[in-house]
C-alpha cells in the first residue's frame, strides 16, 4: 500500500485529477490487488484477479483501452459517471512487470463521435498522453515509490515513456491502414517537421504543438468514406468537399481534450496557404499559426515523395523543385527558405531512418524534451 511517506505522491495525483476530467486513478501490484484508488480508497488492499483487462495488461506488457460502462464489480461508485473511456498502462522495472496503473476518463461530448471506432481512436489517442504528462511531467519532482515492492518511480518513467509515445503512434499508423499509401507518412513528416522546426529555432511550447499536431493532422479523415479516401482517380467537386471537411473533423477530435488540443493549429489549418487561397478558412500570410505552415510544406513534400492510389511518387529533385516553386504562393516564404537551405542528403537519410527502425531518434529526444516540465495549462504551455 502507500504508506504516510508519500503523502506528496497522492497530493499530486489530487491535482492532476482535478484539472484532467479524469474520475479515476487506480495502481494495481503485480497481484492484482489495489494500492491506491483516487475515487473509493475502501478498495485499497483488495484483490481483482478476475479482471481480465489487468491480466491482459499485465500479461503482455501493452496498454489496452476500452469502452466501460463500471460494470465491473470495482466500478460500482463509477457508474453514475455513464459511459467511460477506460486504460491499463503496465509498470515495468528493469524489463520486468511490476504493477499496472488505470485510468477512467468520461467520454467527451463530440458531435461527430457517433462511429464505434472514433471513440477507440480519440481513446487510444487521448490517455497515453494524458498518463505520458501525468507520470513524466508530474511525478518527476517526487522520488518516491510507485508500489510497495520497493519499485523506484525514477525506474517506471522510461517504461512509461516509451509506451506513451509508442501508443499515440500505434494509434496513428492504425488510421493509415485505411489510406494504404500513407504508411510511414506520420513518421516521415513528424521528423522532417522537428529537423525543420529546430532550423527556425522554434520555443519548446511551439514545438510540442508541431509535434502532436503533426502525428495528428489527418486524424479527421476518420471521418471521410473509404470510396472517396481510396479513389484512384481525380475527385469530383462534391468529393474534394467531403475530402475537406477532415480538417473541421480533426479539430473537433482534438479541441477541448486535454494535450491533444496542442495539436489544433496544425490539425485545422495545415491546408491554408500564404496567399489565402487554400481551405477551411483561406487564412493568408501570418494568420495562419506558425507551426500550420511549417507543417504544410513538410505535408506536401511527404506527398510528392510517396506513392498514393492516385499518383507515382515524384523524384527528390522534383519535389525540392515544387517546393521551391511554391515559396510564396503556397508555402511561408521564410518557411520555405529555411527547408531549402536544409542539406539535402540529411533529408534523405532521416526517410531512410524512418524506414528502417519505424521513427527517428530526433523525434525521441525532442518528445523527451518538451514534455519533461509539469504543464498546468496544457493547450496554453505557459509553464514551459
Amino acid at each position: 500500500m502507500l504508506s504516510q511517506r508519500n503523502g506528496p505522491l497522492i497530493e499530486r495525483i489530487n491535482v492532476f485529477m482535478e484539472y484532467s476530467n479524469l474520475v479515476e486513478f487506480r495502481i494495481w501490484d503485480r497481484s492484482s490487488t489495489v494500492v491506491y484508488s483516487f475515487a473509493n480508497p475502501e478498495l485499497i488492499g483488495k484483490r481483482f484477479p478476475d479482471d481480465h483487462e489487468l491480466q491482459e495488461a499485465m500479461g503482455t506488457g501493452t496498454p489496452s483501452t476500452k469502452i466501460d460502462k463500471a460494470e465491473k464489480l470495482e466500478n460500482q461508485s463509477l457508474r453514475g459517471h455513464g459511459v467511460l473511456l477506460e486504460m491499463y498502462v503496465p509498470v515495468l522495472s528493469n524489463g520486468r512487470i511490476v504493477g499496472a496503473v488505470e485510468l477512467y476518463r468520461k467520454v467527451p461530448p463530440l458531435g461527430i463521435l457517433s462511429p464505434q471506432n472514433l471513440i477507440y481512436a480519440l481513446a487510444a489517442l487521448m490517455l497515453p498522453l494524458l498518463l505520458h504528462v501525468f507520470f513524466y511531467g508530474q511525478f518527476k519532482l517526487a522520488s518516491l515509490r510507485l508500489v510497495h515492492s520497493g519499485v523506484q518511480l525514477q525506474q517506471a518513467y522510461n517504461s512509461l515513456i516509451t509506451t506513451s509515445l509508442d501508443s499515440i503512434r500505434s494509434l496513428v499508423k492504425a488510421l493509415e491502414t485505411r489510406d494504404t499509401g500513407t504508411q510511414e507518412h506520420s513518421e516521415h513528416v513528424v521528423a522532417l517537421a522537428v529537423l525543420l522546426g529546430q532550423k527556425l529555432a522554434l520555443e519548446p511550447k511551439d514545438m510540442a504543438r508541431l509535434v502532436i499536431g503533426a502525428y495528428l493532422h489527418d486524424v479527421g479523415k476518420i471521418g471521410v468514406p473509404d470510396a472517396i479516401l481510396l479513389k484512384p482517380g481525380p475527385l469530383t467537386t462534391q468529393e474534394r468537399t467531403i475530402m475537406e471537411t477532415h480538417v473541421t473533423k480533426g479539430r473537433d477530435i482534438v479541441q477541448g481534450v486535454e494535450f491533444l488540443c496542442l495539436g489544433q493549429d496544425v490539425v485545422q489549418y495545415h491546408h491554408e496557404r500564404w496567399d489565402g487561397t487554400g481551405y477551411a478558412q483561406g487564412l493568408a500570410g501570418e494568420a495562419i499559426p506558425l507551426t500550420a505552415r511549417i507543417f504544410a510544406l513538410v505535408d506536401v513534400f511527404d506527398a510528392l515523395m510517396s506513392k498514393r492510389p492516385y499518383k507515382e511518387p515524384f523524384s527528390f529533385k522534383e519535389s525540392w523543385d515544387i517546393i521551391r516553386q511554391g515559396s510564396g504562393s503556397h508555402f511561408d516564404p521564410r518557411v520555405a527558405e529555411a527547408f531549402l537551405a536544409l542539406d539535402k542528403q540529411e533529408i534523405k537519410d532521416l526517410r531512410s531512418e524512418v524506414q528502417r527502425q519505424g521513427i527517428h531518434d530526433l523525434v525521441r529526444q525532442v518528445t523527451g524534451a518538451i514534455f519533461d516540465s509539469p504543464i498546468k495549462d496544457s493547450c496554453k504551455l505557459t509553464d514551459l
